[in-house]
């Protein structure tokens, strides 16, 4: 009979997720080319621009890969003077966001900007100005953790996930009310994410998707970027942030620094790797089209 694993919620500490952030981002950018790393190292001061939210916390993840950004409240995007070829906005999930803001977006990513949002925006920032690709599906998650898979492994921004998921499907924190996508274009909008377990539970299996509108590019992610929490489901992630770090073929450098981080597991580094990877790949591969 096979082994059976109970379930274990982990609420990550503030400590444990920065060392966890530490760690993953580490081992993300020895997976990157030396001209993406180039690219990386020589970023503008305000070629990623933060829009501030009620939850999300990309900035302290922009922040542990070290990469540079500018805060733009909502309040102010009506008049700041974006360069849409060359700069990417995020904006973090927040519990309102003015409706003539998100228009102004939507110029933005038409001029050839880059939009990448989380959770809530998408109720009240695409269904505002990109209301013919998405919507929210009306379900709302509940605090938990899916696995997710690799939906379309041919897209670079998400190559991150693919040494990642080797041994075993990495998984994706839900935060409570968190809202499921419902795609209404399905010839225009890619999904690069998956989770047949969301899937099951609330009739969407996108996790993360990506579509262009006019010259430019959004991309949308349900819950946030900043782990709060993982569930050691699977045996594999309860192993230790040391094993991850041997299955990722890392560095020494590395290898030792992940010794030393005797409170996180596996998990815990898996989802952080996974997310820096992407912050990485996706900026990488914009900067190179400037």
């Amino acid at each position: 009979m096979a082994n059976s694993y109970i379930t274990q919620q982990d609420v990550a500490s503030n400590n444990d997720m920065a060392d966890a952030y530490e760690l993953g981002s580490a081992m993300a950018r020895e997976q990157l080319s030396a001209e993406d790393k180039k690219l990386l190292d020589e970023i503008e001061h305000d070629t990623v621009i933060v829009v501030p939210g009620t939850y999300d916390h990309i900035h302290q993840v922009l922040t542990s890969l070290k990469i540079p950004f500018k805060t733009v409240h909502q309040h102010e995007l009506l008049t700041y003077p974006f360069r849409p070829k060359d700069q990417t906005v995020y904006v973090n999930c927040a519990t309102s966001f003015p409706a003539n803001a998100a228009l102004r977006l939507r110029k933005f990513v038409e001029d050839g900007g880059q939009l990448i949002t989380t959770d809530w925006a998408l109720k009240n920032v695409l269904e505002v100005a990109f209301g013919e690709f998405v919507r929210h599906n009306g379900q709302m998650t509940g605090d938990e953790v899916v696995g997710i898979q690799v939906n379309d492994p041919t897209n670079p921004i998400v190559a991150g996930f693919l040494p990642a998921a080797k041994h075993v499907d990495p998984q994706w924190w839900l935060e409570s009310s968190s809202y499921p996508i419902e795609i209404i274009d399905q010839q225009r909008v890619r999904v690069l994410i998956k989770s047949n377990e969301l899937n099951k539970k609330y009739n969407s299996y996108a996790v993360l998707i990506t579509f262009d509108c006019g010259e430019g590019n959004v991309i949308h992610m349900i819950s946030h970027f900043y782990l709060q929490r993982t569930e050691t489901r699977d045996a594999r992630h309860k192993m230790s942030s040391e094993q991850f770090a041997v299955d990722m073929n890392a560095s020494e450098e590395v290898m030792s620094k992940a010794k030393k981080m005797t409170n996180l597991n596996y998990g815990q580094v898996q989802s952080s790797a996974t997310s820096s990877a992407f912050i990485y790949n996706q900026l990488a591969e914009r900067l190179k089209k400037k």
